[in-house]
């Protein structure tokens, strides 16, 4: 069909005025065909670079749109020539008249149908600026998200992934053939990776490979994890290979019609690479495109169907594409409350912090989403009014106004860079999380070379900060920081953090580690106690076989921090010491000057 497609629309760039076919046929009927095939051919060469390499969407707004033009500029060029062409002496005034009037119909059907495209590309999408903030189906929630699992956080950012993945990638055969593709965030068997399709380097590499060896993965959990080379799929549909192998023209091939915005590369949980191609509908001519679903594309055999968003199958993490949720993002801050107002007023007009790209997070519900923090309409702003979060898989989206005066990421990266002047290291890609009830910037921090050094989490309302070379650590840093507050300007940080009293025998406890922290397992309690002996520095006496008992905060977690505790053992054995008063006679009596007076005397 899109070959057919091909063939017609080639036809608009032959001689479209009638009158011009008459004159033309009168005049030379030989010349005047052979004329319009050469323009013929010209517009097939024209339609074929536009459906086919630059692949149109054979849609009647996308048609309209190209080759809307291309008729304009016939009529209005056919217009001028056939208004230049010499008109019989014998006429009379009248006829020359009419003449001309019949031959200036082409021009001015062509620069009207010019005048209403250019309207429609320029000046139309202004006036549905309200709509369009509407796109998105945004709900607006004062609530607090659910807070998340340490299993749920991504600890490695993108560049130390593609660092790890660039070392992996010189271990394939014929590496010069490919290029390591674009890395995404995925959730494969209940654990996050940044996967790395491999593709092509070229149309000459393409031409000399079979296929694309595979794809990379790399652990978005655990910095220290090997990546590893997924080479057991020959892939031969991607987006790097040319002619029927390119994956959006192999796409295009079978849905002619559909507006494809973006595709994301998505392994099943059984490790067969699969490709996500994100589609929409536009709902105002060429603006306003609404996700209305994914389709899904086996990178093997080319094999796809086609799902209505939230269809799709499981594994399929981002079936809309971040461009798409981020420009609803920007619509819905911009232009809730009218166009006028986005440029001068600006009453509750906010933006996101980025209009290039949103972050790939997992939510408490364990579903893939793409979150943005929003700010005012000023770029130099650290703080936040709020933040946007759409399900990578469903689409629905919800815009969080309890973060309002909160850090925002950019202040967030400003907190990790002034911790790390010394060491010139910098934060990169903060994400943002609700960590025990408190939103939080997580931070990976990296050197020059993009090497991650330290993970740091950022306390979101009050700048606080905590580090630690892993993730584990940075919670238990985090932990810290947090219960360390309690008693701080009557500042208590969540109703997640629970104060109880644990009473029990001291089985098994650890060496220090860290220089900081101590760990025991206590009987009748199955979560670990941990004494920060900076602040219970008598915890280092505790032995086993001591009975304890110990005021602790619970956070709903694995580990009770403990705040203050008494060692009944020791207190049993060797009473508490009793308080005395030092009489000031008796200080007198011994005091230095009066020892040193009758020495002199003697």
């Amino acid at each position: 069909m899109m070959y057919i497609w091909i063939l017609i629309l080639g036809l608009t760039t032959v001689e479209l005025n009638p009158v011009a076919w008459k004159h033309g046929m009168k005049r030379n009927t030989k010349a005047w065909l052979a004329f319009q095939a050469l323009r013929y051919v010209f517009g097939l060469v024209l339609s074929f670079y536009i459906v086919y390499f630059q692949l149109l969407d054979l849609s009647w707004s996308g048609i309209l749109n190209t080759f809307g033009f291309v008729v304009a500029i016939n009529l209005i060029l056919s217009g001028l020539f056939l208004g230049a062409a010499r008109v019989p002496k014998n006429s009379k005034e009248a006829q020359l008249q009419a003449k001309k009037a019949i031959k200036n119909v082409p021009s001015a059907i062509g620069g009207t149908l010019l005048v209403g495209l250019l309207f429609m590309n320029f000046v139309f999408p202004f006036t549905v600026t309200e709509q369009l903030s509407e796109l998105g189906d945004i709900e607006t929630s004062s609530e607090q998200i659910e807070s998340v699992t340490e299993e749920a956080v991504r600890a490695v950012p993108y560049t130390y992934a593609r660092y790890k993945s660039e070392i992996v990638f010189g271990n394939i055969d014929n590496f010069s053939f490919y290029d390591l593709g674009e890395s995404t965030i995925q959730k494969i068997n209940d654990e996050l990776y940044w996967v790395s399709p491999i593709e092509y380097a070229n149309l000459w590499r393409w031409w000399r490979a079979d296929s694309a060896p595979g794809y990379i993965m790399v652990s978005a959990e655990d910095p220290n994890a090997e990546a590893q080379l997924v080479s057991d799929h020959e892939m031969t549909y991607v987006p790097s290979a040319f002619f029927g192998d390119n994956l959006e023209r192999h796409v295009r091939q079978a849905y002619e019609d559909v507006i494809l915005v973006g595709y994301s590369f998505e392994p099943d949980d059984d490790g067969h690479p699969y490709y996500a191609y994100s589609y929409a509908y536009y709902d105002y001519y060429r603006t306003g495109p609404r996700a209305d679903g994914v389709i899904v594309i086996d990178a093997v055999t080319g094999e796809m169907e086609k799902f209505a968003l939230g269809d799709q199958p499981d594994f399929i993490d981002n079936a809309i594409d971040y461009r798409l949720a981020l420009q609803y993002a920007d619509w819905f801050g911009r232009y809730s409350n009218g166009l006028l107002n986005a440029w001068f007023a600006k009453e509750g007009v906010h933006e996101p912090t980025s209009n290039e790209e949103m972050i790939g997070v997992l939510g408490p519900d364990d579903e893939m989403y793409w979150m943005i923090d929003h700010m005012r309409p000023n770029q130099d702003s650290n703080t936040m009014v709020g933040f946007t979060m759409v399900n990578a898989q469903t689409g629905e989206a919800t815009y969080y106004t309890g973060s309002s005066g909160l850090l925002n990421a950019r202040g967030a990266r400003e907190v990790v860079n002034k911790s790390f002047v010394r060491e010139q290291w910098s934060g990169t890609q903060p994400v943002l999380y609700s960590v025990y009830d408190h939103y939080t910037w997580v931070v990976p921090v990296v050197d020059q070379n993009g090497l991650m050094r330290e993970m740091a989490m950022v306390h979101a309302e009050t700048g606080n900060i905590a580090y630690a070379s892993s993730r584990e650590e940075a919670f238990n840093e985090y932990r810290q920081l947090l219960a360390s507050s309690l008693g701080a300007d009557d500042y208590v940080p969540t109703d997640i953090y629970d104060e109880e009293t644990v009473e029990g025998e001291i089985y098994r406890i650890s060496d220090t580690f860290n220089n900081q922290y101590i760990q025991a397992l206590m009987t009748g309690e199955t979560r670990v106690l941990e004494f920060d002996i900076t602040s219970v520095s008598d915890a280092v006496f505790i032995q086993e076989g001591d009975e304890i008992e110990a005021t602790v905060i619970d956070t709903d977690e694995n580990i009770l921090q403990v705040i203050e505790f008494n060692n009944l053992t020791i207190d049993d054995n060797f009473g508490e010491i009793e308080e005395f008063i030092i009489d000031e006679e008796d200080l007198e009596e011994d005091s230095p000057a009066e020892n040193e007076e009758d020495v002199t005397e003697e």
